[in-house]
């Protein structure tokens, strides 16, 4: 009954709890029932004695049907979908379904995590209903060395998602992540698995705060597409719908030239171009200046010793004057 509630919701006016249930043929008690535990968790449920309850314009739950609809004809049929209501990991979901089994394009999404991982083993915050948790599974070939700057491609790709549907200034910091006014916004997580030398398969893990407004847990500066106060797009699935169809397009350009192809894209958004930097990998720490990325999508950082070229992983970017 919730889908039915939000959906009826979708529209951003109030609608009285006893007209929602006049409509589904249930209790207005019947409604509360449905809407309390969603409130309860963060969900932007905006109650008015009188007047009864709003949501954001399009603040609908995900449904696989929607998703596919919206994308393009030739895409309907590339990845196969799973939908979740809640699951520990999508990427660790997306590792179980081709375990054992002949690797196949899919897409594993979730309105809930209940173990989400960000890069170096960070918990990656997902209430339900409120972000997106997706993770896409990609057979490659040619093996590990192929996928060199491919989670920079991706960011970029979410970068050009989000103008699309409206929403103005995001930039990248190298190599993962995707700020708005400074903030992050969304991370990338890229798994590997197979034959690291031959064929292989890539998890592409990614997580956008779309809804969410508070979140004590979170021990970083963040923002979420609601919390910017920009016009743009809340709809998940349309969301998820426009990020794919980039997302295909951008795979096939990829294999065919490299990120070499996005070089020059990616440089353009970087947030922290030409500032003093630390690079922090453990117990090792580089400063210097960020002056972009290589063609192989590593970060160019020019120390008292000369340019060095420092590649992703397990390395954490921060400014110079940042603790």
């Amino acid at each position: 009954m919730l889908h039915a509630i939000l959906a009826l919701l979708a529209d951003g006016q109030f609608h009285s709890g006893e007209k929602l249930g006049e409509q589904l043929g249930v209790s207005r008690a019947a409604v509360w029932k449905a809407l309390q535990p969603l409130e309860e968790q963060g969900f932007p449920i905006h109650r008015v004695r009188g007047k009864g309850y709003r949501i954001p314009l399009g603040a609908v739950l995900l449904d696989s049907a929607a998703i596919q609809a919206a994308l393009p004809p030739p895409l309907e049929a590339r990845w196969e979908w799973h939908l979740y209501q809640q699951i520990d990991s999508t990427n660790a979901q997306a590792q179980r379904l081709i375990a054992g089994a002949d690797v196949r394009p899919l897409v594993v999404v979730a309105e809930q995590q209940t173990a989400g991982r960000g890069r170096r083993g960070r918990q990656w915050s997902s209430p339900f209903g409120q972000n997106l948790y997706m993770s896409f599974v990609e057979p490659v070939s040619g093996g590990a060395q192929g996928l060199e700057g491919l989670s920079l491609v991706v960011g970029l790709t979410l970068i050009q998602t989000l103008e699309a549907c409206g929403y103005q200034g995001c930039r990248l910091k190298w190599p993962n992540d995707v700020l708005l006014d400074g903030a992050k916004l969304a991370g990338v997580l890229l798994e590997i698995s197979g034959d690291l030398t031959a064929d292989a398969v890539v998890v592409i893990g990614v997580g956008v705060n779309v809804l969410m407004e508070a979140d004590s847990s979170i021990d970083q500066g963040w923002t979420s597409l609601r919390r910017s106060g920009q016009k743009g797009l809340l709809d998940r699935n349309q969301l998820i719908a426009v990020f794919a169809s980039r997302l295909a397009e951008a795979l096939v350009l990829f294999k065919q030239a490299g990120f070499e192809a996005f070089q020059a894209q990616w440089q353009n958004c970087d947030a922290w171009l030409n500032a003093d930097v630390r690079v922090i990998s453990g117990s090792n720490v580089l400063v210097g200046r960020n002056l972009g990325v290589t063609a192989q999508g590593s970060l160019r950082l020019l120390t008292d010793e000369g340019e060095l070229a420092v590649s992703g992983g397990e390395v954490s970017l921060r400014l110079g004057h940042a603790s």
